[in-house]
């Protein structure tokens, strides 16, 4: 039986964060390469190099991150954060850098509409992982794809509620509605989340966690911790996650604790 070797991605990432789309997008790249590039290494080797991990497999886990933690519901014009962050000076120049770069991977970005709290769809998210890894990504994939691309809020009740439906979370605006309401939700979020707003408790078990795992507190986003022991940060081009992935695979069962920059 071929032998199977699994890389865990942990993804801190915010909705309303379009650093974190684009990195969405680079991550889903990189995998596709390095599967293609492991098949065609293992199709062209004849000496039975690597024959005990045929086969590598992602598994990807969204943590929630809020930017906006203390926001209202559709507190901001969808551009306002930028803007106030790098100021009228430079935030055209910054807007422009995003257009192209998103352009390099599909990306039509579209700054109208508004933004907000983004409490409410991590605990979307939070639903999708308990349904799979498949449910997860499509969630994602379509928040991302409204808030970026259609100008849909992401604080938005009816958004989350009609993304849900569409991704087949649940059987109804009740079912969706009593999720997002609901104790577990605020749990899961809270539990998963970098930086959960007022679950001051929460923080400090995550620290902690992190913190035994070698790893400093995750101050920004988009941010990814591969194997639990390599952190990289920002809007990365694919072959850096490829570079990573690759080293993974030279170093597993070495039990190194080597920090990817």
């Amino acid at each position: 039986m071929a032998a199977k070797f699994t890389i865990d991605v942990e993804v801190y990432s915010d909705t309303a964060c379009p650093w974190c789309y684009i990195g969405k997008k680079s991550l889903d790249r990189a995998m596709e390469t390095f599967r293609t590039r492991r098949q065609q290494q293992q199709h062209g080797n004849g000496d039975g190099q690597d024959e005990q991990v045929e086969e590598v497999e992602f598994n990807v886990v969204w943590k929630p991150f809020l930017l906006f933690s203390k926001a209202r519901v559709s507190g901001y014009q969808k551009g306002a954060p930028i803007i106030s962050m790098y100021g009228l000076a430079r935030a055209p120049a910054v807007f422009a850098r995003l257009q192209t770069a998103g352009a390099a991977h599909g990306i039509t970005f579209l700054w109208e509409g508004r933004t907000g709290n983004t409490l409410d769809s991590h605990k979307l998210i939070m639903l999708a992982r308990e349904q799979g890894k498949a449910k997860q990504d499509a969630t994602i994939a379509a928040l991302y794809r409204g808030v970026f691309e259609t100008g849909k809020d992401p604080s938005d009740r009816e958004f989350l509620v009609a993304t849900a439906l569409a991704v087949g979370l649940a059987p109804d605006e009740a079912a969706v509605l009593a999720w997002l309401d609901g104790d577990e939700a605020q749990r899961m979020v809270c539990e998963s989340a970098s930086r959960p707003g007022e679950a001051e408790a929460a923080v400090a078990a995550a620290r902690a966690a992190r913190a035994k795992g070698g790893l400093d507190d995750i101050t920004a986003v988009p941010s990814y911790v591969v194997q639990g022991r390599f952190r990289v940060g920002g809007m990365q081009e694919p072959e850096v996650f490829v570079g990573l992935f690759e080293r993974v695979l030279r170093e597993r069962g070495g039990g190194s604790e080597a920090r990817g920059k």
